[in-house]
């Protein structure tokens, strides 16, 4: 379903990705790790093109987009394929929680607006979020902004959700709130693709896990191998540290 084939990029003289391989079926739920600085918030960055890449093709369900070759409209038509969740949230912050989860079903879907109100407070209730939708994102705890996010992220009804540490932002208090809605997504087989350096939750919500390092992918396969019986020296190396 998503096909992610060679993919480079650089900052200035500085090589981010180097050759990314990656394939995501449908419905699967993809944990990248690794330390920091390794391009893993990059490569999310580049595969709903808010990065140019040098380099590499990305396929998202019938989209596919050739670095070197891509057009407006190529790229145009593969971000319509994806939403991201922020670690930042990225909410407007002059519009209330409805407003901003009303907003990609109303000016990118045209949908009308009586049913737009009606799957935007669907969405909400899945985030328990229902009582907030007259809040302004200020009046929200960072665990509730982030669902609002998540929420917002599935009225696009995107192919792929891409989440960039979702909780790197938040309180470890409400770090639980944000990845059980994931969690939740997770049950539902939404295909997900989730930078995160929550081991435990990598292990226990993804289907595979990806591990990056200096720009490529080193090692990938289940939890439980990953985990368990990492085969790369870095891996263990990584998860030793990640576990003092």
């Amino acid at each position: 379903m998503i096909k992610i084939t060679n993919l480079h990029k650089k900052f200035d003289q500085l090589e981010v990705l180097r050759g990314i391989d990656l394939e995501i079926q449908k419905g699967e739920v993809v944990a990248v790790i690794g330390p920091s600085g390794t391009g893993k918030s990059t490569l999310l960055r580049c595969i709903n093109y808010l990065e140019q890449p040098e380099q590499g093709t990305i396929a998202i369900g019938e989209v596919s987009v050739d670095a070197q070759s891509s057009t407006p409209k190529e790229i145009k038509a593969l971000r319509h394929q994806s939403a991201m969740v922020f670690q930042s949230y990225n909410l407007f912050k002059n519009m209330t929680v409805l407003d901003n989860v009303l907003q990609p079903l109303v000016t990118v879907q045209k949908m009308p607006r009586d049913k737009a109100l009606e799957e935007a407070r669907g969405y909400l209730k899945q985030v328990s979020l229902l009582d907030k939708e007259n809040e302004y994102p200020s009046r929200l705890s960072g665990g509730q902004q982030q669902r609002v996010g998540i929420a917002r992220a599935m009225a696009v009804k995107p192919q792929i959700i891409l989440f960039d540490e979702p909780t790197a932002a938040l309180d470890p208090s409400l770090v639980g709130e944000v990845l059980e809605v994931i969690r939740d997504l997770a049950k539902k087989h939404t295909t997900m693709l989730i930078v995160t350096h929550e081991m435990r939750f990598a292990r226990e919500a993804a289907d595979k896990v990806v591990f990056m390092a200096d720009g490529q992918i080193v090692e990938q396969g289940p939890p439980e191998q990953i985990f368990g019986n990492p085969q790369n020296e870095r891996t263990k190396n990584f998860l030793q540290l990640s576990q003092r």
